[in-house]
């Protein structure tokens, strides 16, 4: 690796204005997940606090799925997050923090990029980003621990070939950089996702998911083509309208019923399925 992971370079890469919001930046060389080493934490150490592994041996994704997680150059990043109110929808916290990761990675450089609902974000019809929230209530407060996987730089190493160990399509970020950008500051990466959690943290704290809405729309993949969802009953196709207030998604059926979706696995049909 030629830009090892250093949480006081990441910790001095934040915003000035926003640095105050973070608490700690811990950097581990191999952990079984950094969202697992979060919620194992103290409810008071959870806050704030960012914890980022080289390697991850039990990455965890959406609907269980193993995130391949190598050593070699990719970002894993937890970060917990305490919201003293109760009144807020967090069925879009997931929606938030798509559009936060989908900024950060338009200000290192990406372009064409976008979110597949709830909150991947792909490049060119593949996955490049994961991200998993997981919400604990105690008390009369709501603790979120999110977790983002990056692939920056895949690496391929004996035993572990991503061709051979993730199922579905996939890329990294410096399959599409430009030259200029390349190859690209992990550290700088993650003081930069961090810029743009924090602030939409404590934006989402105080407005909620609707200050968010017109952001979402410019990252949303899927609005306005066709769509199948995968449930647990069953599967369902029609035209995808955008998202409610409650991050459900919308489809326009084909007897024009508009109906709300709040969980599935989407995958898109254009001339062939791309998701």
């Amino acid at each position: 690796m030629t830009d090892k992971l250093d949480g006081d370079r990441i910790a001095e890469g934040v915003l000035p204005s926003l640095r105050p919001l973070l608490r700690q930046v811990t950097v581990l060389e191999e952990i079984d997940s950094t969202n697992s080493e979060l919620a194992r934490m103290r409810s008071g150490e959870q806050h704030a606090h960012a914890v980022l592994a080289e390697r991850q041996t039990a990455g965890r994704g959406r609907r269980r799925r193993r995130w391949h997680s190598p050593a070699g150059g990719n970002v894993y990043c937890s970060l917990g997050w305490r919201f003293p109110r109760r009144d807020l929808l967090f069925s879009t916290l997931p929606l938030v923090v798509a559009v936060a990761v989908a900024n950060a990675l338009e200000r290192m450089g990406l372009k064409n990029h976008g979110v597949k609902w709830p909150n991947d974000i792909l490049v060119g019809g593949r996955k490049a980003v994961g991200i998993l929230a997981e919400l604990k209530s105690s008390g009369n407060a709501n603790t979120a621990i999110i977790g983002i996987g990056i692939n920056v730089r895949m690496p391929a190493s004996t035993g572990e070939d991503p061709a051979q160990l993730i199922d579905r399509p996939w890329t990294d970020l410096e399959s599409h950089l430009d030259q200029v950008d390349r190859p690209c500051d992990r550290n700088r990466l993650v003081s930069t996702l961090l810029d743009q959690l924090l602030a939409s943290l404590q934006r989402f704290e105080s407005s909620g998911f609707e200050s968010f809405r017109s952001s979402w729309e410019r990252w949303d993949l899927l609005r306005g083509g066709p769509v199948k969802l995968e449930t647990d009953e069953g599967s369902v196709t029609g035209v995808a309208l955008g998202v409610n207030e409650s991050g459900q998604l919308l489809l326009k059926l084909q007897d024009d019923e508009i109906r709300p979706f709040h969980a599935g696995e989407v995958r898109v049909f254009r001339d062939t399925p791309i998701f």
